[in-house]
């Protein structure tokens, strides 16, 4: 049989665009993943200590019981047969049965406490294993949230659900019935093989010299396992990434009526999972019978030999029959073997893509401790110095951007889709890093700035701003410790949010539906207002966009919009160029250079950009 490759290769099909990501390639055997993932685990150790002491316990129970059963055979029963060989027709003798129920209540002993210690094993395992991935669930998540922006571009979330969920839950069965239990084999082979070797060495030589035999069919079988185990992770993260989108879009999919296409795609990943998942059960069928062949052989050939001494009278019969249990309890990890490396390969494909998550560095992170600098108190200055910036190399978005918000103004920046206005916004919030130049807010770069200070400077207001499921109170305080109720009531009141809140049963208590699917798009607007007015912002960055809501909604909203910007620094986005004629400044944006800056006054007499797209506005208006 030919050995399988070790490298993983992605299928050449035209339609399968899976990201090479999801397809990790490695080593048959990965010792530094295996390091790491002991790593992992290290703060467990009492709990993998308890784990191996119940597992010696009750490896030394199942070899204690063999040797009952033996003493048992060579005592009382061969000594009973021998009697009645001299005397046929003389009764057993009560010496022999009393002797025969000690043995038998010794093994039963045994077999009883074996059961007790059954039951802690599985249940220390399954607490061990969950414990640790609870952990490492935890780490994953903590981390994948200080990426920045531009990581999460590059990845459909589906694939980054499926590394939180299943791929770690996959390390589960690792840490409870892989990892520790596959170390503790090795054990308990090396044990088996000395106490055999003691027993009889001949026929432990027999069992020793066709062992190569076990070990070489599972040779074979792994070096598919992994490969096959790791496709079968990037399909179901494909799949995943795929359902994630769909359902986030279902109902652009149900206006359009993209049901069928939308189902035969589906179909077609659901239809590589399960090709996947077949070439990894084909694998495993072909395994377990050529395995069971080879144990069957080494029994076929432990019989014959003992055979041969037990009629020559070189071994006893209850030494053979503890021998041969002894032998059955050394094949059962040599077989399980195949199994628990199934495991460790399974856990070794999760392992790898979770391991790729922790290694990415975040691009954006604060200087270290001692360099961090934090905001002055009431901070304001903001300059833009020769910015530029590209998402896809050799594709700029903002080319030598130059302006500064002085303190408690407004600033307004217009312009057509795709003209660089909201990268302008990524930037100040630091989600993204500029190419070349730099942001500066009282002349400190944004870049020396402790992050999260930054951040907390800024309210921020988006066009489509997201809602968490919860209630209307946890989407409004977002745990921030120095909003108060006193200070949430007031930003309900200035940004006419208490309006809403009083329609809602249960008020602040209100559940909120995800995304905020159960409010309208200006009751999500005010509320977004309000929770950015909650913590008292020095700088205010606002996404403005009324025009999917009626007028009277649209009055209260430009009302909460002046209390929220009155007296702060801010940035305004504008969609809708009669919002912006109060702003103090005006930037006119145009494929991502700063082509007109003014008031709204000077800006129409210069009769430039920004009046042709007012004059444009206005007359599309009627």
């Amino acid at each position: 049989m030919k050995k399988p490759s070790v490298k993983a290769k992605r299928p050449q099909s035209d339609e399968d665009d899976d990201s090479p990501e999801e397809f990790v390639a490695g080593k048959v055997w990965d010792a530094r993943l295996a390091l790491r993932l002991a790593r992992e685990a290290r703060p467990h150790w009492k709990l993998f200590a308890g784990t191996f002491f119940v597992l010696s316990a009750l490896f030394a129970l199942e070899l204690a019981g063999p040797w009952i059963l033996g003493r048992a055979i060579d005592g009382p029963v061969m000594g009973a047969i021998a009697e009645r060989s001299v005397t046929p027709d003389a009764p057993v003798s009560r010496e022999r049965v009393n002797e025969l129920w000690l043995w038998a209540a010794a093994y039963l002993g045994c077999a009883a406490l074996m059961a007790g210690f059954r039951y802690l094993e599985v249940a220390h395992l399954g607490r061990t294993g969950q414990t640790v991935i609870a952990d490492l669930r935890a780490k994953v998540f903590r981390h994948i949230q200080k990426l920045e922006l531009a990581w999460f571009d590059k990845r459909p979330t589906g694939s980054l659900v499926t590394r939180v969920t299943s791929d770690i839950e996959n390390l589960n069965e690792m840490f409870t019935s892989g990892l520790v239990t596959l170390g503790f084999d090795f054990i308990r082979i090396a044990v088996l093989l000395v106490v055999l070797f003691v027993l009889q060495w001949k026929l432990a030589l027999v069992v020793t010299l066709l062992m190569p035999l076990l070990v070489g069919v599972s040779l074979v079988f792994r070096g598919g396992a992994r490969n096959a185990h790791r496709d079968v992770r990037g399909r179901l993260s494909r799949l995943n990434g795929y359902l994630q989108e769909v359902l986030s879009g279902v109902r652009v999919v149900q206006v359009f009526r993209r049901e069928n296409r939308v189902s035969g795609r589906f179909a077609e990943l659901l239809d590589r999972y399960l090709v996947a998942n077949v070439r990894t059960i084909l694998l495993f069928a072909l395994f377990f019978p050529a395995l069971d062949l080879v144990v069957n052989g080494i029994q076929a050939a432990t019989i014959w030999a003992g055979g041969v001494d037990i009629a020559s009278g070189a071994l006893q019969v209850g030494l053979f029959f503890q021998f041969w249990l002894y032998v059955n309890k050394l094949l059962d990890p040599v077989r399980e073997l195949g199994e628990r490396y199934n495991i460790l390969q399974s856990a070794f494909a999760s392992s790898e893509r979770i391991f790729q998550v922790l290694d990415t560095q975040p691009a954006i992170v604060s200087p270290p401790p001692e360099r961090a600098r934090l905001p002055a108190p009431r901070a304001g200055h903001v300059r833009f110095e020769k910015v530029s910036f590209e998402y896809l190399a050799g594709t700029p978005v903002l080319q030598d951007v130059s302006f500064e918000i002085p303190p408690g103004a407004t600033v307004a920046v217009v312009g057509a889709t795709g003209a660089g206005k909201t990268t302008l916004v990524n930037l100040l919030l630091r989600f993204y890093e500029p190419s070349a130049g730099r942001i500066t807010i009282d002349g400190v770069d944004l870049r020396d700035f402790d992050l999260s200070a930054l951040r907390a400077q800024f309210g921020l207001v988006l066009q489509e701003d997201f809602l968490f499921a919860g209630t209307v109170r946890e989407n409004l305080v977002m745990e921030r410790t120095d909003v108060s109720e006193e200070s949430l009531q007031r930003a309900l009141e200035a940004s006419r949010a208490a309006q809403v809140i009083a329609r809602l049963p249960g008020g602040l208590e209100a559940p909120v539906a995800e995304r905020g699917a159960t409010l309208s798009t200006g009751e999500r607007q005010l509320l977004a207002i309000a929770r950015a007015l909650a913590g008292n912002p020095h700088f205010v960055v606002l996404d403005e966009a009324t025009a999917s809501v009626d007028s009277e909604t649209e009055h209260k909203i430009e009302e909460a919009k002046e209390n929220l910007l009155q007296g702060r620094s801010a940035l305004v986005i504008a969609h809708r160029l009669s919002t912006v004629r109060r702003a103090d400044t005006i930037l006119v944006m145009h494929r991502g250079q700063l082509r007109e800056s003014g008031t709204h006054d000077e800006l129409l007499r210069r009769g430039g950009i920004y009046a042709r797209l007012y004059t444009l506005q206005f007359e599309h208006a009627g």
